[in-house]
């Protein structure tokens, strides 16, 4: 292909690409958010509030069926329909892949445009990272509030047991009285439970979205007690006291490992800083790192160097408990 038709094309598929996501966004998914809004009012107004949650399946590819056919054959697909249930993203798979494809574009483009073909490969791979990052990103916060939750959650369903209630009764109190992510959680795995599915597959459904050491600790221990019998609240209340002395345990450790992150913080931020100060003091000096040969080797050994050192700080630093 020649090279002067390559930024053409990628203009082009560019262009098409907004143009059928913003076709999608407009007529597609506004419409069936209409539709559905003035059915949930009508739904309200006749039966009350209707349930938050559904077990319906929805379409994987949110109304792009030119994708079904290509992206079921793919096996990067379901990997992201777990990653968006555990991150709670409620769009489809279809336009958050649109989505990943429209950022790589641009990134191509801008890194065309700046740095020619190598920039574009690297401005790409940049752009694809970039939502990647802020799926990783959602779902470790919501993994995070669901463990700080979870003990408090616990608590309830061993008093729900001890007053004589059954376990899924204990779960539905858990859910109602729990805020998101915990109840929200809770009550799709007492719904799938309501709807037929075993009460074990639906614990496992539930550690399949909340990917947490603890969770699975708490559904072993059910599962086991139905098989074996015995004391669940009792079992649950040792796990409770379990999950908050680990807290007390990090807390402990994030103190004594405080003046070690801070040093690490230190040495991150001294070498930018530096070349920022020198800089405005004599830029002719500090850009011979940039402009000469020798200075860009130096300034590449001493970034990689630099990251290495960062990336063994935090392994020294972050202690899994």
């Amino acid at each position: 292909m020649d090279p002067s038709l390559i930024f053409p094309l990628i203009i082009f598929l560019t262009v098409v690409s907004v143009v059928m996501g913003l076709y999608w966004v407009l007529t597609g998914a506004g419409r069936s958010r209409q539709r559905l809004q003035k059915r949930l009012e009508y739904l309200r107004g006749v039966e009350g509030e209707p349930p938050t949650t559904s077990l319906l399946k929805p379409d994987t590819f949110g109304g792009l069926p030119f994708l079904k056919d290509r992206l079921k054959k793919l096996r990067l697909v379901e990997p992201l329909k777990l990653l968006l249930i555990q991150a709670d993203v409620t769009w489809p798979p279809g336009v958050v892949i649109l989505i990943f494809l429209l950022a790589a574009m641009v990134g191509l483009t801008l890194g065309f445009l700046k740095w020619g073909v190598l920039g574009g490969l690297g401005g790409a791979a940049l752009g694809t990272f970039i939502p990647y990052k802020v799926l990783i990103t959602r779902r470790k916060r919501r993994v995070k509030k669901f463990e700080k939750q979870l003990p408090d959650a616990l608590d309830l369903l061993v008093r729900g047991l001890k007053a004589g209630y059954a376990f899924t009764s204990g779960l539905q109190l858990a859910a109602n009285e729990m805020s998101d992510p915990v109840g929200t959680e809770f009550r799709r795995t007492f719904i799938e439970y309501n709807h037929g599915l075993d009460l074990n597959l639906a614990l496992l459904h539930l550690c399949q979205r909340v990917p947490l050491p603890d969770l699975k600790f708490f559904t072993t221990a059910v599962m086991i007690q139905r098989e074996t019998g015995g004391n669940l609240a009792e079992i649950l209340e040792k796990n409770s006291t379990l999950i908050r002395e680990r807290f007390k345990l990090k807390g402990q450790i994030l103190a004594l490992t405080g003046e070690g992150r801070m040093s690490g913080l230190v040495l991150v931020l001294l070498p930018p800083v530096l070349f920022f100060i020198l800089f405005l003091v004599n830029p002719e000096y500090i850009l011979l790192l940039v402009e000469h040969p020798t200075g860009r080797i130096m300034a590449l050994t001493a970034i990689t160097l630099q990251l290495l050192g960062m990336m063994l700080i935090r392994k020294i630093v972050n202690i899994k408990v």
